[in-house]
């Protein structure tokens, strides 16, 4: 059961809440612009699900310092290393964004490692923006030393599914936006499942025997892990693996960060998301030659590779962040659409916090305890 609320409903909504939660009035529209990005567009485990399970418990109890200054800490023409200050990492990863955009289109690129941050939601809300702006981006997050995936052939969990995504520019239309984990699914979806009592895809999870599952109990029972991105090694594993070590090693020890493969997680030592790391790379294709002919060219390669005959047994082509560009149009014009169980939860965050939750969101709660 889906519950469809109108998209600035749910924005206000959400900056009330973290208004509540102790942010600033600027601090609280960037994060709900973060938030409701990813629920428009249809990352329902990364938007207002993070809310009532994430930012708005540690906001609340401390673990996110409400009121945290990031600050530059080490600085040259290209690059920054920023401290969050153990803030809210939808802010945070906004400012390293913003320096690493100002960067660009000084030097022709732009990099931010950044520490002491926590969970920064959506990767994509970041590279579009600067796609939006005409240039490439970058984005990419460690879990700092939480571990949910072991290594390709191990069998302690010490990697995160340390997202990344990339954005490009183009002329018009949706740009390209690449938004993924290097898990073979985003570990939100598996405990959606687990909440809501439906199986999971056999590819998502692999118990300690190496055979597929599809119950989420057993991922969340830590009797199956979730598979990196290409499943095992015969099928490229790898791959995701690879990339998952290369999100850590350019988000933990690059920005000083915490991070997952340390030699304490051999010893039983307890993993928290703590001083998660993440890097921002912002590229002027405007260094390159005529940033208006590469947008123009952009446009004409993901329009051939959309244009390209449909094979008899697919729906049809695309390419990534066309979807979610069509399902955000939708979002505006219908609404956006929430899980239940995340309805019922933004409901009862309201209560707590006295604050006015959408009236769909409301009617849902009545309907269901009816």
């Amino acid at each position: 059961m889906t519950v469809t609320v109108p998209l600035a409903e749910l924005t206000a909504f959400v900056h009330r809440t973290l208004r509540a939660c102790g942010l600033d009035a600027d601090a609280a529209r960037t994060a709900a612009d973060v938030i409701t990005y990813a629920d428009a567009h249809g990352f329902t485990t990364h938007g207002t699900n993070g809310l009532v399970n994430i930012y708005a418990p540690r906001l609340l109890d401390g673990r996110i310092a409400a009121d945290a200054a990031p600050r530059v800490v080490q600085e040259t023409s290209a690059t920054a290393l920023l401290d969050g200050d153990r803030g809210l990492g939808l802010v945070t990863m906004d400012l390293a964004m913003d320096i690493a955009m100002d960067k660009a289109r000084q030097t022709g690129i732009g990099m931010v490692a950044v520490r002491n941050s926590t969970h920064f939601g959506s990767a994509g809300y970041y590279t579009q923006r600067a796609a939006t702006a005409g240039l490439i981006g970058l984005a990419m997050t460690n879990c700092g030393a939480q571990g949910v995936a072991p290594p390709l052939g191990g069998t302690v969990r010490m990697l995160g599914t340390n997202p990344l995504s990339a954005a490009v520019p183009v002329t018009d239309g949706a740009p390209f936006v690449l938004d993924m984990s290097t898990t073979v699914v985003a570990t939100g979806k598996i405990k959606a499942a687990y909440k809501e009592g439906r199986q999971v895809p056999a590819e998502w999870l692999v118990r300690h025997d190496g055979t597929p599952t599809t119950d989420p109990a057993a991922f969340m029972d830590e009797e199956a892990d979730v598979a990196w991105l290409g499943g095992p090694a015969a099928t490229g594993g790898a791959k995701g693996f690879g990339l998952a070590l290369l999100v850590d090693l350019l988000c933990g020890p690059l920005a000083g960060a915490a991070y997952g493969p340390r030699p304490g997680v051999l010893t039983g030592e307890p993993a928290t998301d703590d001083n998660v790391g993440h890097t921002a790379i912002v590229i002027d294709p405007a260094a390159f030659g005529s940033a208006r002919h590469i947008a123009a060219e952009n446009r004409t390669l993901l329009d051939t590779v959309a244009g390209s005959p449909v094979a008899a047994h697919a729906n049809g082509v695309t390419y990534p962040g066309a979807p979610e560009a069509a399902r955000y149009q939708r979002s505006v014009r219908d609404g956006v659409e929430l899980p239940g169980p995340v309805a019922e939860g933004l409901v009862r965050l309201a209560e707590q916090l006295s604050t006015d939750a959408p009236a769909a969101l409301t009617r849902h709660v009545l309907e269901v305890t009816a």
